[in-house]
């Protein structure tokens, strides 16, 4: 029940800032609204937890919806659920409280409805028990998301991403807020298709869409194999995971998706959205892996999907080496760790431990949501301080902003996985699972691990240390906006400090009752962390290197820069070539509508004319003429029976020559 109520809290919301727009209430009204629906959810996703977390198969609140199908309105809360609902619901209410300073007036109907309205659906996704019901609560994420990307939907120049004026292959780098919203909801409704189409092959074995029933009856699921289909059917249910999740070339939304206010990017594109196709991986691939991971086709699908994820964190922690925007490193960033919780449950999945994979994944998708949350946060109050969104313009601001730097510096270090933050648990914890795959997949992961803590330092530098290279007056924001980073980035520290009690938790979620650490892999990744921070030195000491001398370099840097130009490449492929198709198709329906409602028309109508001058004319003469002149010959006719005997003798006369003539013509012939 008290998941019901997390789920319902929001909605109700949702419904009372619309009236207090219709209304036309102070925006105070609408905000506070939100924030008090936000606050019921997440005291009741702490009841959940304290009801559901050490429950053996959870409790399960239920309701017949479509018995015809067999489909139910089903939550179910147990360790994963609860756990994972609580941390969606308790940053949902600290980024509520930071957006009520945050957004302000301007909107704040629109961006409360739909904020109020993207948790409720997260939570409905959480804790359903039926894939319908999850189904439909990751629609409302998507359906949210693109409306809150699009928040500016004047298209203001500061909400932009990327350099106006740029191009790579003739294609532009830079996105508006409607455009990116646009992009955010198509490569989302992409995979979304492939993972309806999955959840309709499981209805067709099993009858059923639920959940628990699939997991008692996975086995349901072998005839995929000699149908020879199982690999197909697994890429097509994970894709709309792969999607949301931003895994490449999927990542390309969520990149640009900094568009909407940062406290949207805290809230969808760090701490919560996001991980909802990591929380599809958690939450069935425990079902999956067991029952068909004997056969070939599909551990080499898991295999492939683990490679996919590694390539995607290091790609995207590739670009976030020379991004300039700070939000757009931490986008980067967020792509490349959702890879990291992706990689875990994957290949520990194919090495046949799929429970050592959600434990990795599970742990690092707790602890990221927090301390990226934090960053984004920071970020906003940082760039509504210097007015930019590029880091060229910040440096120097631990004078102006210790509190912020303070919170920024811890959330910072866990996300290099410094010990002890929880970042530095957690990422290991991912390795580990990773490594369980193979050695080199361990070893791709920290080398990203390397690099996430080098643009960590670089990033560090650029905003927070260094002499100020901005123009405005940076102070710290107020209470509002400051307390909830603030806290969430001491949190960041005490989810490290008290994550030997925590695992215990984490791993009754994963289904574990004991956690494996392998203590070379944790030295290993220590050190990585500590060789990425150090180049912070260097950056200190000015000992960076000049790669606009070197064409090489440059050349490097900017491919990095524009994205791997993944992005030229894809409207190049397949956005411009599809803009020309459906141009073409166009024009070909103007054609054919102009024929069907121009063309065909006026030759009727010219047609109906003629016919009718035609039926004129013919009735005319039916009716008029042919009477008239065969009246006018009848008149003639009967002239010549005048009753006179003289005048008969004279036809008689005439007509007996004529024949006389006629016959000696035919004689002489």
């Amino acid at each position: 029940m008290a998941a019901f109520v997390a789920v319902i809290a929001g909605y109700t919301a949702t419904v009372l800032v619309i009236l207090e727009s219709l209304l036309e209430l102070n925006w105070r009204y609408k905000a506070w609204t939100g924030v008090a629906g936000i606050g019921v959810a997440a005291l009741a996703s702490a009841i959940a937890v304290a009801t559901g977390v050490h429950a053996e198969h959870g409790s399960v609140f239920s309701v017949d919806w479509l018995p015809s199908l067999g489909v139910k309105f089903a939550l179910r809360v147990d360790a994963l659920s609860a756990i994972m609902g609580l941390v969606v619901a308790v940053l949902s209410l600290f980024i509520a409280l930071y957006s009520v300073e945050y957004i302000g007036e301007w909107g704040a109907g629109r961006y409360w409805v739909f904020y109020t309205f993207f948790v409720s659906s997260m939570l409905l996704l959480v804790y359903a028990d039926d894939l319908i019901a999850m189904f439909i609560g990751w629609e409302g994420t998507g359906i949210s998301s693109w409306a809150l990307i699009g928040f500016y939907f004047d298209d203001r120049e500061e909400a932009w991403v990327g350099d106006p004026g740029r191009k790579r292959l003739g294609v532009p780098m830079w996105f508006t807020p409607t455009h990116s919203a646009l992009r955010a909801i198509s490569f989302t409704r992409v995979g979304d298709i492939g993972m309806l189409i999955g959840i309709g092959v499981v209805y067709a074995l099993l009858g059923t869409v639920s959940i628990s029933a699939l997991a008692h009856e996975s086995s349901a699921l072998v005839p995929l194999i000699v149908k020879g289909i199982a690999a197909i059917w697994l890429i097509l249910f994970y894709l709309g995971a792969l999607a949301k999740s931003a895994q490449f070339p999927f990542h390309e939304w969520l990149v640009t998706a900094m568009t909407g206010p940062t406290s949207v990017s805290a809230l969808i594109h760090a701490a919560t959205m996001v991980k909802a196709g990591v929380y599809f991986a958690l939450r069935l691939t425990p079902i999956l892996a067991p029952a068909l991971i004997a056969y070939a086709s599909v551990r080499e699908v898991y295999t492939g999907l683990a490679w996919l994820s590694l390539f995607t964190a290091f790609a995207t922690a590739t670009m976030a080496l020379v991004a300039r925007e700070l939000k757009l490193v931490l986008a980067y960033s967020t792509a490349s760790q959702l890879s990291y919780m992706l990689a875990a449950v994957f290949a520990a999945a194919a090495a046949g431990h799929a429970a050592e994979g959600v434990f990795g994944g599970f742990a690092h998708l707790v602890s990221h949501a927090v301390f990226k949350a934090t960053l984004f946060l920071v970020a906003g109050a940082v760039i509504h301080a210097v007015h930019s969104r590029y880091m060229d313009d910040m440096g120097g601001l631990k004078k102006y902003m210790p509190l912020s730097f303070a919170a920024f510096l811890l959330a910072a270090l866990s996300l290099a996985a410094l010990p002890p933050f929880s970042g530095w648990w957690s990422k290991d914890a991912a390795v580990h699972a990773i490594s369980l795959m193979s050695h080199e997949a361990a070893m791709f992961a920290l080398i990203t691990a390397v690099l996430t803590a080098i643009y960590t330092s670089r990033m560090l530098y650029y905003v927070f240390l260094g002499e100020y290279r901005g123009h405005g007056h940076p102070h710290e924001p107020g209470k509002l906006m400051l307390y909830p980073y603030f806290i969430l980035g001491i949190a960041s520290l005490g989810l490290g400090l008290a994550w030997p009690w925590m695992e215990h938790y984490i791993a009754l979620a994963a289904g574990l009752h004991e956690v494996e650490a392998e203590i070379s892999l944790m030295v290993m990744g220590t050190a990585a962390s500590v060789l990425g921070l150090s180049t912070i030195a260097l950056y200190m000491r000015g000992l960076r290197i000049d790669i606009e001398s070197s064409p090489t370099l440059r050349t490097i840097k900017d491919f990095l820069y524009d994205r791997w130009l993944l992005n030229a490449i894809i409207y190049r492929v397949i956005v411009y070539p599809g803009k020309r198709f459906a141009e073409l198709i166009s024009v070909v329906e103007r054609a054919l509508d102009r024929l069907a409602h121009e063309a065909i028309p006026a030759v009727g109508l010219f047609l109906v004319k003629r016919v009718h001058v035609a039926e004129n004319v013919y009735d005319t003469g039916l009716q008029t003429s042919m009477p008239s002149q065969v009246a006018i010959l009848s008149e003639k006719v009967r002239s010549l029976q005048s009753g006179d005997m003289r005048d008969y003798l004279t036809y008689f006369v005439v007509g007996v020559i004529l024949a006389a003539v006629i016959s000696a013509f035919v004689i002489m012939t």
